[in-house]
């Protein structure tokens, strides 16, 4: 659910996110002003066949029983024929399957609209990207096809996920088979080589020796502050509700849950939710999160001239970082996750996925399923997972270190996951949302929450944010 607006045209429209190559549509508020992003494959689509040619002919999958060669129409912000992560599994449907997909490639806040007007004339795509509005919000509008007689969950690839396909259920039906699980969709980017210079602990190394927490970031970042003689340095910017919700998140409790019921519960009343809003508001006090003057979440300069400590954003910008990287030598730039809650039981992150779903009136939705395999299959079958590493390599630009700490979070059945999906009430609330989380962590000046604490800003909503939780629940009830 990766609806946000953007402050930048042109750099990539959430996800998060989400794969290697999905669309990235974090909060962009640090500027106080958005506008939406046409483009969207920047950093993700490239000269395949010069730069990237992926052979596919010693793998043998089983993807789903044969079906009628179609071509397939998928809406979304990204070309899955050409991007690093997917290209391989696109070239193995294609070949294999004598199917071929047509990129309808649009910025991420369009797809709705685009969406509704394709369904209403009875030209439906057969693929589109999963997005902030689609649970519950477009799933209760009936927009989606239910794929589950087209899906074996009992396949080996989708082994372990049943739990997390079932959290997208909606009136006894799955249309939803995620194929990218991300439990850590944001990261910490620091400046290592900077941090080596200032004495300060490697935060990579405090999260090896699992003693990366809140109190551990707090002090890297007032040490990071303290060592500029010039007082120039700030500490945390980037993706502000996203920032919050990864924070939120470390303590073991979502925002949104579902129930055993199937229903939706709220949580933002909930201690723990509070004692992280507590924890943000006081790095907010003490200046250890805010934006530099002129800087918004996707810009990279505070990073590269080392007057910032951290930038929270979506894995995609790690690409960015990377190639700088392959440009000088002397550069080196690293990440990690959000910290965990000192008072936890446990390390637990917040976990996002990625996929695409099959849009109503579809003819091709067998088809669709079928490349919605492959595409977890390049995550599951050696052979394929081995060619789609080379592939996004070459994409990406990432170092062997980079790439191994990423991929280990794709394996969630290896972390402690929390699903938290608050955006897709629906605009209104999930904006509101949006503004509340960004406001505890970052002075975003925000006319409508200037000045207030989180527990203001949150009872001056809970009342809308509890009334569309309700509505839903009802739509549940109805079908019961």
């Amino acid at each position: 659910m990766k609806n946000f607006k953007r402050i930048l045209a042109g750099i990539m429209a959430g996800t998060t996110t989400l794969s290697f190559a999905a669309c990235s549509t974090e909060s962009t508020s640090g500027a106080g002003s958005s506008t939406d992003s046409d483009s969207s494959s920047y950093f993700t689509t490239i000269d395949d066949e010069i730069e990237n040619p992926v052979s596919i002919d010693n793998i043998s999958i089983d993807a789903g029983d044969k079906v009628e060669p179609a071509e397939l129409i998928y809406l979304g912000c990204y070309d899955i024929t050409t991007a690093g992560d997917v290209k391989p599994a696109y070239k193995y449907f294609s070949a294999n399957y004598d199917c071929t997909i047509k990129c309808t490639i649009v910025g991420s806040l369009q797809i709705l609209e685009k969406l509704t007007t394709a369904i209403s004339s009875g030209d439906s795509p057969d693929l589109v990207d999963y997005a902030d509005s689609t649970f519950p919000l477009i799933m209760s509008k009936n927009m989606y096809t239910p794929l589950d007689e087209y899906m074996d969950l009992s396949a080996p690839q989708w082994s372990g996920l049943e739990e997390y396909i079932n959290n997208y259920r909606w009136n006894g039906n799955n249309y939803y088979y995620p194929w990218a699980y991300n439990v850590s969709p944001y990261f910490l980017v620091y400046n290592r080589g900077l941090y080596e210079e200032l004495g300060i602990d490697d935060p990579k190394e405090l999260y090896d020796e699992g003693n990366w927490t809140w109190d551990t970031m707090t002090d890297c970042i007032r040490k990071f502050i303290d060592s500029d003689v010039n007082g120039e340095r700030t500490g945390l910017y980037g993706a502000t509700a996203y920032a919050a919700q990864s924070i939120i998140n470390s303590t073991g409790t979502p925002l949104i849950s579902v129930g055993d019921d199937g229903k939706l519960v709220g949580n933002f009343d909930n201690a723990n939710v509070d004692r992280a809003a507590n924890f943000m508001q006081s790095l907010k006090k003490e200046g250890l999160a805010s934006f530099q003057e002129g800087v918004i979440d996707v810009d990279t300069v505070p990073i590269k001239d080392g007057t910032a400590a951290f930038q929270a954003m979506g894995e995609w910008i790690i690409s960015g970082y990377a190639r700088d990287m392959t440009k000088d030598d002397t550069l080196d730039y690293f990440f990690v996750p959000f910290p965990r809650d000192p008072s936890a039981d446990d390390y637990y992150y917040s976990m996002t996925t990625f996929g695409y779903l099959v849009p109503a009136g579809s003819k091709y939705a067998k088809q669709a399923s079928v490349f919605i395999n492959c595409c977890r299959l390049s995550n599951t079958d050696e052979d394929l997972k081995a060619t789609t590493k080379e592939s996004i390599m070459k994409n990406k630009k990432y170092t062997d270190e980079m790439y191994d700490f990423l991929i280990s979070f794709k394996e969630i059945n290896n972390f402690k996951a929390v699903v938290d999906e608050p955006y897709g009430l629906d605009e209104t609330t999930g904006q509101i949302i949006k503004d509340i989380l960004g406001n505890t962590l970052f002075d975003l000046q925000n006319e409508t929450y200037a000045g207030q604490s989180w527990t203001q800003m949150r009872e001056a909503n809970i009342g809308a944010i509890n009334k569309q939780i309700d509505y839903y629940n009802g739509l549940l009830s109805k079908d019961d």
